[in-house]
């Protein structure tokens, strides 16, 4: 009888520390699981930014070197400040694009020097992502 007096508190601190060590368990894997979707959110939102910078570029490229007609210089800055078509998986995007023409001269051949920069945003609520394509092109003259 004596023996089993002496063991009576221990279950109760085995009980409690197994419950804390779940505890921390718990925690830890909450804050993991919420940082990892934090982590596919910017990577969702970074991808659709992209994609946006993408058809900045696209369209100030089209209006620089236009099919069936001659290559136009370039010194201008096209938006969506109305956003994007919705529906086409770049809702709440916008980009902005720039493009300009330098003439430059290289072994008395003339040359036009083309620099193409877009920037595309998206946002999910107060989450805001951008990227930034860059693309040169030469014309010989």
């Amino acid at each position: 009888m004596c023996h089993s007096k002496k063991q009576r508190g221990s279950m109760l601190v085995i009980t409690l520390f197994v419950i804390l060590v779940l505890a921390f368990l718990g925690i830890t894997m909450i804050n993991l699981l919420s940082g990892t979707s934090q982590s596919v959110i910017y990577e969702v939102l970074g991808a659709r930014a992209k994609f946006a910078a993408q058809s900045g570029l696209q369209r100030i490229a089209a209006s620089a070197f236009p099919l069936n007609s001659p290559v136009a210089a370039c010194n201008a800055t096209v938006s969506s400040s109305a956003g994007l078509p919705q529906g086409d998986g770049l809702e709440n995007c916008q980009y902005q694009a720039a493009c300009t023409t330098t003439a430059i001269t290289k072994q008395n051949q003339q040359y036009n020097y083309y620099r193409f920069v877009s920037t595309g945003v998206c946002q999910a609520g107060d989450i805001w992502v951008s990227r930034t394509l860059e693309m040169d092109a030469f014309e010989e003259q």
